[in-house]
């Protein structure tokens, strides 16, 4: 566990459990020192303020909840089609019951909560005013990232910014214009009163730092320019104006290879503007990435490989970029089953034999010799790949797995890796848009080129994907192509569910309608019903009427906080829900 931030974490969350959503959702906070005692020192209050770190990084947070909805129910994932909650927010039929949608309100409320408490105690206490601005501006940062997600992925939440009482829990859904104006105003506030990374020197990593605070301010702006998807939005301005602070002196640096940001126990890169740090040893608190996203038996530890690729995404990405160096990082298409037999296996797109240490590949898609290698047709793939993607039923590898959060060296659930939840290739491309829509084509290109530089020559030999653009591009299309470069960059990563719904319905509808029309996607469905295949592996195609493209804008309310909170009715539900 990181000693800088969250060494007392464990401690802290003793009394956390998340087998009861009931328990998960309470927000009294359960330190292990008496409050009185904990705000009477520094020290302690430090301890305190780790332990508001530390929530960040539960299960029914960051930990697990957070990354399977973000990622899982972007619209670029896949899960078995058993019914199970995986199932339903992936096919985007979520139900407001559902329980990792729970637990992430859940997560992000218990961070909020544990927040206020300690904005309040430090604010009555006699500790020294530098501590107090510099601690309370940490917790207004950690309260703004919690509702800034709230808002991205609810829409108008409870907005709680006081210590919880039997009448706060019974609150209305406040705006999401309210919600957005309230993780302004708390970063404004931070960006004020903390220090810099460098100030802080060997602590900073998984800390709030001034020039963090800044570039959520330029996300906050960038987020509410896309949702106005109009070039003449005051918050592109806005945006510019934070983003520029961060460039001038916020001492951000894309690192020179790509795979170095996914190593296990990152700590102090140039690229991370705000990450977590995660105990590995901890039952209460862990990063459980490698467990949802690692294909079983392929680490030491526990791995379910329960959210894998679209195949349309894989294609997308491979077909755009064929030699792009960041494809064997973002994406696992053959693993070793290391805790069993050690055997070789294959996943989309190839097609191999199932000999043990002898299994090698016997096929797979040619991308090379495709008219569009991003969208294979089925008179252009071999009988043995239609047989193993469009016609097999049962277990089998027909997906490709999310690579970055791969642990192979994993202890049980737990990864021994630290997650950048922002860092600075997001910002860039974040820039990029944001002086697009200005009008500013050639700081745009210079900010997108950086990227797309730094992922051509991320490998021992330069690769020709992805190049830089030169050629004159215009501001629709460079639009588009910011649009796909941060599904790309970022793909796996805990962006996705806003990224692909950040510019509304229409653009939200070129991710689904390029699922929907993936050759080998169609066909496995139609093969699925012309056999009435029923089995959990099965593709699926997603809804896209434009009732139901809004509806999945947004997620639900959960039925936990509809049951327990009395200021809420059905009729406060989020639209086609």
């Amino acid at each position: 566990m990181k000693k800088n931030n969250y060494k007392y974490v464990c401690l802290l969350l003793m009394a956390l459990s998340l087998g009861s959503c009931k328990k998960a959702l309470q927000e009294d906070p359960k330190y292990t020192i008496n409050n009185k005692t904990a705000f009477e020192s520094e020290s302690t209050a430090s301890l305190a303020l780790a332990g508001c770190y530390g929530y960040m990084t539960t299960y029914s947070a960051y930990g697990q909840a957070v990354p399977e909805i973000m990622v899982g129910a972007s619209g670029l994932g896949w899960a078995q089609t058993n019914g199970g909650d995986q199932d339903t927010y992936n096919s985007m039929v979520t139900p407001p019951a559902n329980v990792l949608v729970g637990l992430s309100w859940a997560g992000w409320y218990k961070v909020i909560g544990e927040s206020n408490f300690f904005i309040a105690a430090v604010e009555q206490s006699n500790l020294s005013a530098a501590f107090k601005k510099q601690s309370i501006s940490e917790a207004k940062f950690l309260r703004a990232v919690c509702y800034f997600n709230l808002a991205n992925v609810f829409g108008g939440v409870p907005l709680r910014i006081d210590p919880s009482t039997s009448e706060s829990i019974k609150m209305p859904r406040a705006s999401v214009s309210d919600v957005y104006k309230q993780v302004e105003k708390d970063l404004l506030e931070a960006a004020d009163g903390l220090t810099t990374k460098e100030q802080l020197g060997a602590n900073a990593s998984g800390k709030a730092t001034k020039y963090a605070a800044y570039a959520y301010l330029a996300k906050l702006y960038w987020i509410l320019g896309s949702h106005d998807n109009v070039s003449t939005s005051p918050f592109w301005i806005k945006a510019k104006e934070m983003g520029d602070r961060v460039i001038a002196n916020g001492n951000y640096a894309l690192v020179p290879k790509f795979a170095s940001l996914f190593v296990n126990n990152s700590n102090g890169s140039s690229e991370s503007i705000f990450q977590l740090n995660f105990s590995n040893s901890s039952a209460y608190v862990g990063n459980r990435a490698n467990w949802i996203f690692a294909p079983a038996n392929s680490t030491a530890g526990i791995s379910f490989g329960r959210i894998k690729v679209s195949k349309a995404f894989y294609d997308q990405f491979r077909g755009t970029y064929p030699d792009d160096p960041r494809l064997k990082i973002t994406f696992a298409t053959s693993f070793t089953q290391i805790k069993t037999n050690n055997f070789k296996i294959y996943a989309y797109p190839y097609v191999a034999g199932t000999s043990g240490l002898a299994t090698a590949v016997t096929d797979s898609i040619r991308y090379n010799a495709l008219g569009d290698p991003t969208n294979p047709r089925m008179d252009e793939i071999s009988t043995a790949v239609k047989n193993a993607f469009t016609a097999r039923a049962g277990d089998h590898q027909g997906w490709p797995y999310f690579a970055k959060q791969i642990d192979v060296a994993s202890t049980a659930q737990n990864s021994n890796k630290n997650v950048m939840l922002y860092r600075y290739a997001d910002f860039l491309l974040l820039m990029a848009d944001v002086e697009n829509e200005l009008g500013n084509n050639s700081k745009a290109l210079e900010y997108m080129n950086s990227v797309l530089t730094r992922a051509r020559t991320s490998a021992n030999a330069v690769s020709v994907y992805p190049q830089r653009i030169t050629n004159p591009i215009t501001q629709n299309d460079l639009r588009i192509r910011i649009f796909n470069e941060r599904l790309f960059e970022l793909a796996g990563e805990y962006e996705m569910f806003v990224d692909v719904r950040r510019r509304g319905v229409d653009f939200f509808k070129f991710v689904v309608d390029r699922h929907n029309n993936h050759n080998i996607t169609k066909a496995f469905v139609a093969a699925a019903q012309a056999i009435n295949n029923v089995t959990a592996f099965r593709d699926r195609l997603l809804p896209n009427t434009p009732d139901l493209l809004k509806k999945n804008l947004l997620m639900p309310i959960p039925q936990s906080e509809l049951n327990t909170n009395e200021s809420l009715t059905a009729s406060d539900q989020n639209f086609g829900y």
